[in-house]
C-alpha cells in the first residue's frame, strides 16, 4: 500500500519541470488580470481643435457654393427669353442657347443629332436628359419640325423599287426587302439588319448598325444619309413584368443581368427607374445610355 501511494505521488524530473512552468503561467495570468482590473489603461486624449476648424471651413465653403448656385438659377430665371420659330433638327448650338437652353443641354442635343438621332415630334425634346420642362412649354408654339419623306415596307409602290436619293429608308418599319433598297446593302446584310433589329426591339440610332456583323465604318458612312429611324416604333420591355427569359434575349441585357434583375425585383419589389438598377450595380454604368431606350417601368 505504501509503495502504491508513493508511485502515485512521486514525479519524474520532466514532470516537475512541467508543473513549475504551468505554475509560473498561472501566476502571470493572475497578475495581468489584477493589473487590468485595478489599473485600467488610460485613454489618450486627442486634440480635435484643428480638425473641427477644418470641418467648419469646409461647411462654410459648401454654403457659399450653394448660395452661388441659387443666385445663378435666380439670374437665369429672371432673364427675358424672346422665342422664335426653330427646328430642333437643324438649329445650331448658338441658336439653342439664344432660346434659353443651357449650354450643357444644347451640347447634349448636338451630340444626339451627331449620333444620328432625330426629333420626329415636338415632345421628343423632353427625351433629352434634364431638358427644362418649363422652357419646353414656353418654346412649344415655336417648335417647327420638318418631317423627312421616307420609304418603308408599308409603301411598296413601283417608283420605290429602286433606291432614290430623295427618299429615306426608315429602318424600324422596313423588312428585308425594304432594307435591300439601301444602296450598298445586299440580301445578306439586309437580313442581318432586320434580325438584329428584331432582337433589339428596334433601333434608336443609326450608329447601332455598326453592331451588325459585316457593316464597316466606311459602309455606315456611305448609307447614314439615306436612312432614318422612327424611335416611336421601338418595342419596349416592361422590366417589372418581363420574365428572365424575355430579358435575357435582349442583346444589351443577357442571361446574368436578367437573372440579377429578376432576383432584385423579387426581393425589393417593383423597379421605378434605370438609375435604381445602376446604383445597385445590376446594370453597368457604361451600359446605361444604350439600354434606357428599351425599358419601361409599368407597375
Amino acid at each position: 500500500m505504501k509503495r502504491a501511494f508513493k508511485e502515485i505521488f512521486s514525479f519524474s524530473s520532466r514532470e516537475r519541470t512541467g508543473m513549475l512552468i504551468l505554475l509560473i503561467l498561472i501566476i502571470l495570468s493572475m497578475a495581468v488580470n489584477l493589473r487590468l482590473r485595478y489599473f485600467p489603461k488610460q485613454e489618450k486624449a486627442y486634440d480635435y481643435t484643428a480638425f473641427n476648424r477644418e470641418m467648419e471651413g469646409l461647411q462654410n465653403s459648401f454654403a457659399a457654393i450653394q448660395n452661388a448656385d441659387e443666385d445663378h438659377i435666380e439670374d437665369i430665371s429672371s432673364s427675358t427669353i424672346h422665342p422664335f420659330h426653330f427646328d430642333p433638327n437643324t438649329a445650331s448650338e448658338s441658336t439653342l442657347r439664344s432660346l434659353g437652353v443651357e449650354n450643357r443641354i444644347a451640347g447634349r442635343i448636338m451630340a444626339y443629332r451627331k449620333k444620328g438621332g432625330r426629333f420626329l415630334k415636338k415632345e421628343d425634346l423632353l427625351k433629352i436628359y434634364d431638358f427644362d420642362t418649363g422652357l419646353f412649354y414656353t418654346l412649344l408654339p415655336y417648335i417647327h419640325i420638318n418631317r423627312p419623306t421616307y420609304a418603308s415596307n408599308k409603301h411598296k409602290s413601283k417608283e420605290h423599287k429602286n433606291f432614290n436619293a430623295h427618299y429615306l429608308i426608315e429602318i424600324n418599319s422596313s423588312d428585308t426587302a425594304g432594307l435591300k433598297r439601301i444602296k450598298g446593302v445586299g440580301p445578306v446584310l439586309a437580313s442581318r439588319i432586320f434580325k438584329y433589329g428584331q432582337l433589339l426591339g428596334g433601333y434608336y440610332s443609326v450608329d447601332q448598325l455598326k453592331e451588325v456583323y459585316g457593316i464597316s465604318d466606311s459602309l455606315l458612312l456611305a448609307i447614314r444619309n439615306y436612312v432614318c429611324i422612327d424611335t416611336a416604333l421601338i418595342r419596349k420591355i416592361n422590366i417589372n413584368q418581363a420574365s428572365e427569359f424575355q430579358l435575357s434575349r435582349h442583346p444589351y441585357i443577357g442571361r446574368y443581368t436578367a437573372k440579377a434583375v429578376v432576383y432584385y425585383r423579387k426581393s425589393k419589389g417593383n423597379i421605378t427607374g434605370l438609375e435604381e438598377l445602376v446604383k445597385n450595380n445590376i446594370i453597368p454604368r457604361e451600359n446605361e445610355n444604350r439600354i434606357k431606350a428599351y425599358l419601361m417601368y409599368v407597375q
